[in-house]
């Protein structure tokens, strides 16, 4: 027997806050259930964007996009494309090979999880700075399994190799303070089928076996009494009827755009960075200097009509800029805007033209975590603070949009299409399902930000400087 403290973290991508709890309930996922009825579940937000690779940041560093210079699955900068064309730090997508170039992106002041929490193992996160090649325990094979997962749509033989590469890990006799291990075919099957396929409810029992058989082989080997589970996911999704492909939108639109792949344009006038598909980047280029612009410079440089016209699409839940002022931006849609502004710690919210976040009027607060509160259960959770966070990097963009449920921002490069889609503000896409063995801790609205701290707290390490608090 031991009392070493270790923590099992489960991160099943794409895991829905309420088709999870429907299947826990029904009875789909027994194991799950078990430790909900020794622990607690409970919702969480994510960040903006709430996609994968950026929303994994909360939980392993403590910090949000914005905070972390990765503002997206895709980024563009700038400041370092007008420097120079051939710039490796220009632009970025990690939808592919740039992935390497995670780690060595994310600042060296902001350690992760794995960096301070002893022999810690990994399985398919791309957040893998400075782990050992044989802690990394899906790395041998992964490249050809998900090339098969993503055009042959066999996605859950992901999921058992990699449940059967932590067994071996296990029944090797090594120990562990830190096994954080993702299972991805909830994600991918939700957006090339649907959040209530057969194929996506069985990624979900995956998950569920996955943890009947791990818990039981540490039951066997008396560690499970002092391992913290906890099982959550980066984001949620919902289903996606239709495509609008803002890159060519602003191409068409007089605005020629770079736009992953089609990065070497002569003469681009703007740069379109989507995400999950439902969150966009929009990076305005014709104009002097380098700089991010502000809701004067915008306006000059879309002119009134095509504005309107891009708010106008079915596609755009709402446009987000930043006003004249520090740490002041507008969240803008068809109907009107309206004024998010921080002035120390309070931060307020002034419907102008219209309640474009749906909080029912004015709403003015101090701290961040009453900010989370107040906006908690309403339609997009977090916002005020999320939008703060996302625009403290220049990579934000000048114009961030929200697309609406059923839409998404890109089209003819995504292949397989997806048909469903996350990235946005939306409680759906927002909100997720959070589980841990634990009882009586702290229930006040929690953040994925929260658990960098938790875990660290819960190990006997001295949290770092994060924008996360302990959960207990």
């Amino acid at each position: 027997m031991t009392n070493k403290k270790r923590v099992l973290f489960y991160l099943v991508d794409g895991a829905h806050s309420e088709i999870m709890p429907e299947l826990i309930a029904n009875g789909t996922l027994p194991n799950i259930k078990r430790i909900i009825d020794e622990g607690t579940i409970r919702k969480a937000t994510s960040c903006f964007p709430s996609t994968t690779g950026p929303a994994y940041l909360p939980f392993l560093t403590g910090h949000f996009p914005g905070t972390m210079g990765i503002t997206g699955i895709r980024w563009f900068d700038k400041q370092e494309f007008k420097r120079t064309r051939w710039n490796k730090m220009a632009m970025r997508s990690y939808c592919g090979p740039e992935a390497a170039f995670f780690n060595t992106d994310m600042p060296a002041d902001k350690p992760t999880l794995f960096e301070l929490m002893g022999e810690s193992y990994n399985l398919y996160n791309m957040i893998t700075r400075n782990v050992k090649d044989e802690y990394d325990l899906g790395k041998k094979g992964k490249g050809l399994l998900y090339t098969r997962a993503h055009f042959w749509k066999r996605h859950h033989p992901v999921d058992h190799q990699g449940h059967q590469r932590v067994m071996e890990m296990l029944q090797s006799g090594k120990d562990f303070d830190f096994l954080f291990a993702v299972f991805p075919s909830v994600d991918w099957d939700s957006h090339y089928h649907d959040v209530r396929d057969s194929r996506t409810i069985e990624a979900y029992k995956i998950v569920d076996n996955s943890l009947a058989e791990v818990r039981a082989l540490l039951e066997k080997q008396g560690k499970w009494d002092d391992t913290l589970f906890v099982l959550t996911s980066d984001h949620g999704l919902t289903p996606t009827h239709t495509h609008l492909d803002v890159g060519d939108w602003f191409t068409n639109n007089g605005l020629k755009s770079v736009y992953y792949p089609v990065i070497w344009k002569s003469n681009p006038k703007s740069a379109v960075m989507i995400s999950g598909n439902s969150f966009g980047a929009v990076h305005l280029l014709d104009h002097k200097g380098d700089h991010v612009l502000r809701e004067k410079q915008i306006f000059e440089l879309m002119g009134k009509e095509r504005f309107d016209k891009l708010l106008n699409e079915n596609a755009i839940d709402f446009s987000t800029y930043r006003g004249e002022a520090e740490n002041t931006y507008y969240v803008h849609n068809q109907d009107g805007r309206a004024l998010i502004k921080k002035e120390g710690e309070t931060y307020s919210y002034r419907p102008e033209t219209a309640d474009t976040l749906k909080l029912g009027g004015d709403v003015t607060v101090t701290g961040h975590r009453a900010a989370l509160e107040a906006t908690f259960e309403g339609e997009y959770p977090d916002a005020l603070f999320q939008i703060h966070q996302l625009f403290q990097s220049r990579r934000a963009g000048d114009i961030v949009l929200s697309a609406s449920l059923g839409h998404d921002l890109r089209d003819f490069w995504e292949y397989p299409e997806h048909l469903g889609s996350h990235g946005s503000l939306h409680r759906l896409h927002m909100h997720v399902p959070l589980i841990y063995n634990q009882k009586d801790w702290a229930t006040h609205p929690a953040r994925t930000a929260d658990l960098f701290n938790t875990i660290l707290k819960w190990k006997g390490i001295t949290p770092q400087s994060s924008e996360g608090e302990p959960l207990f």
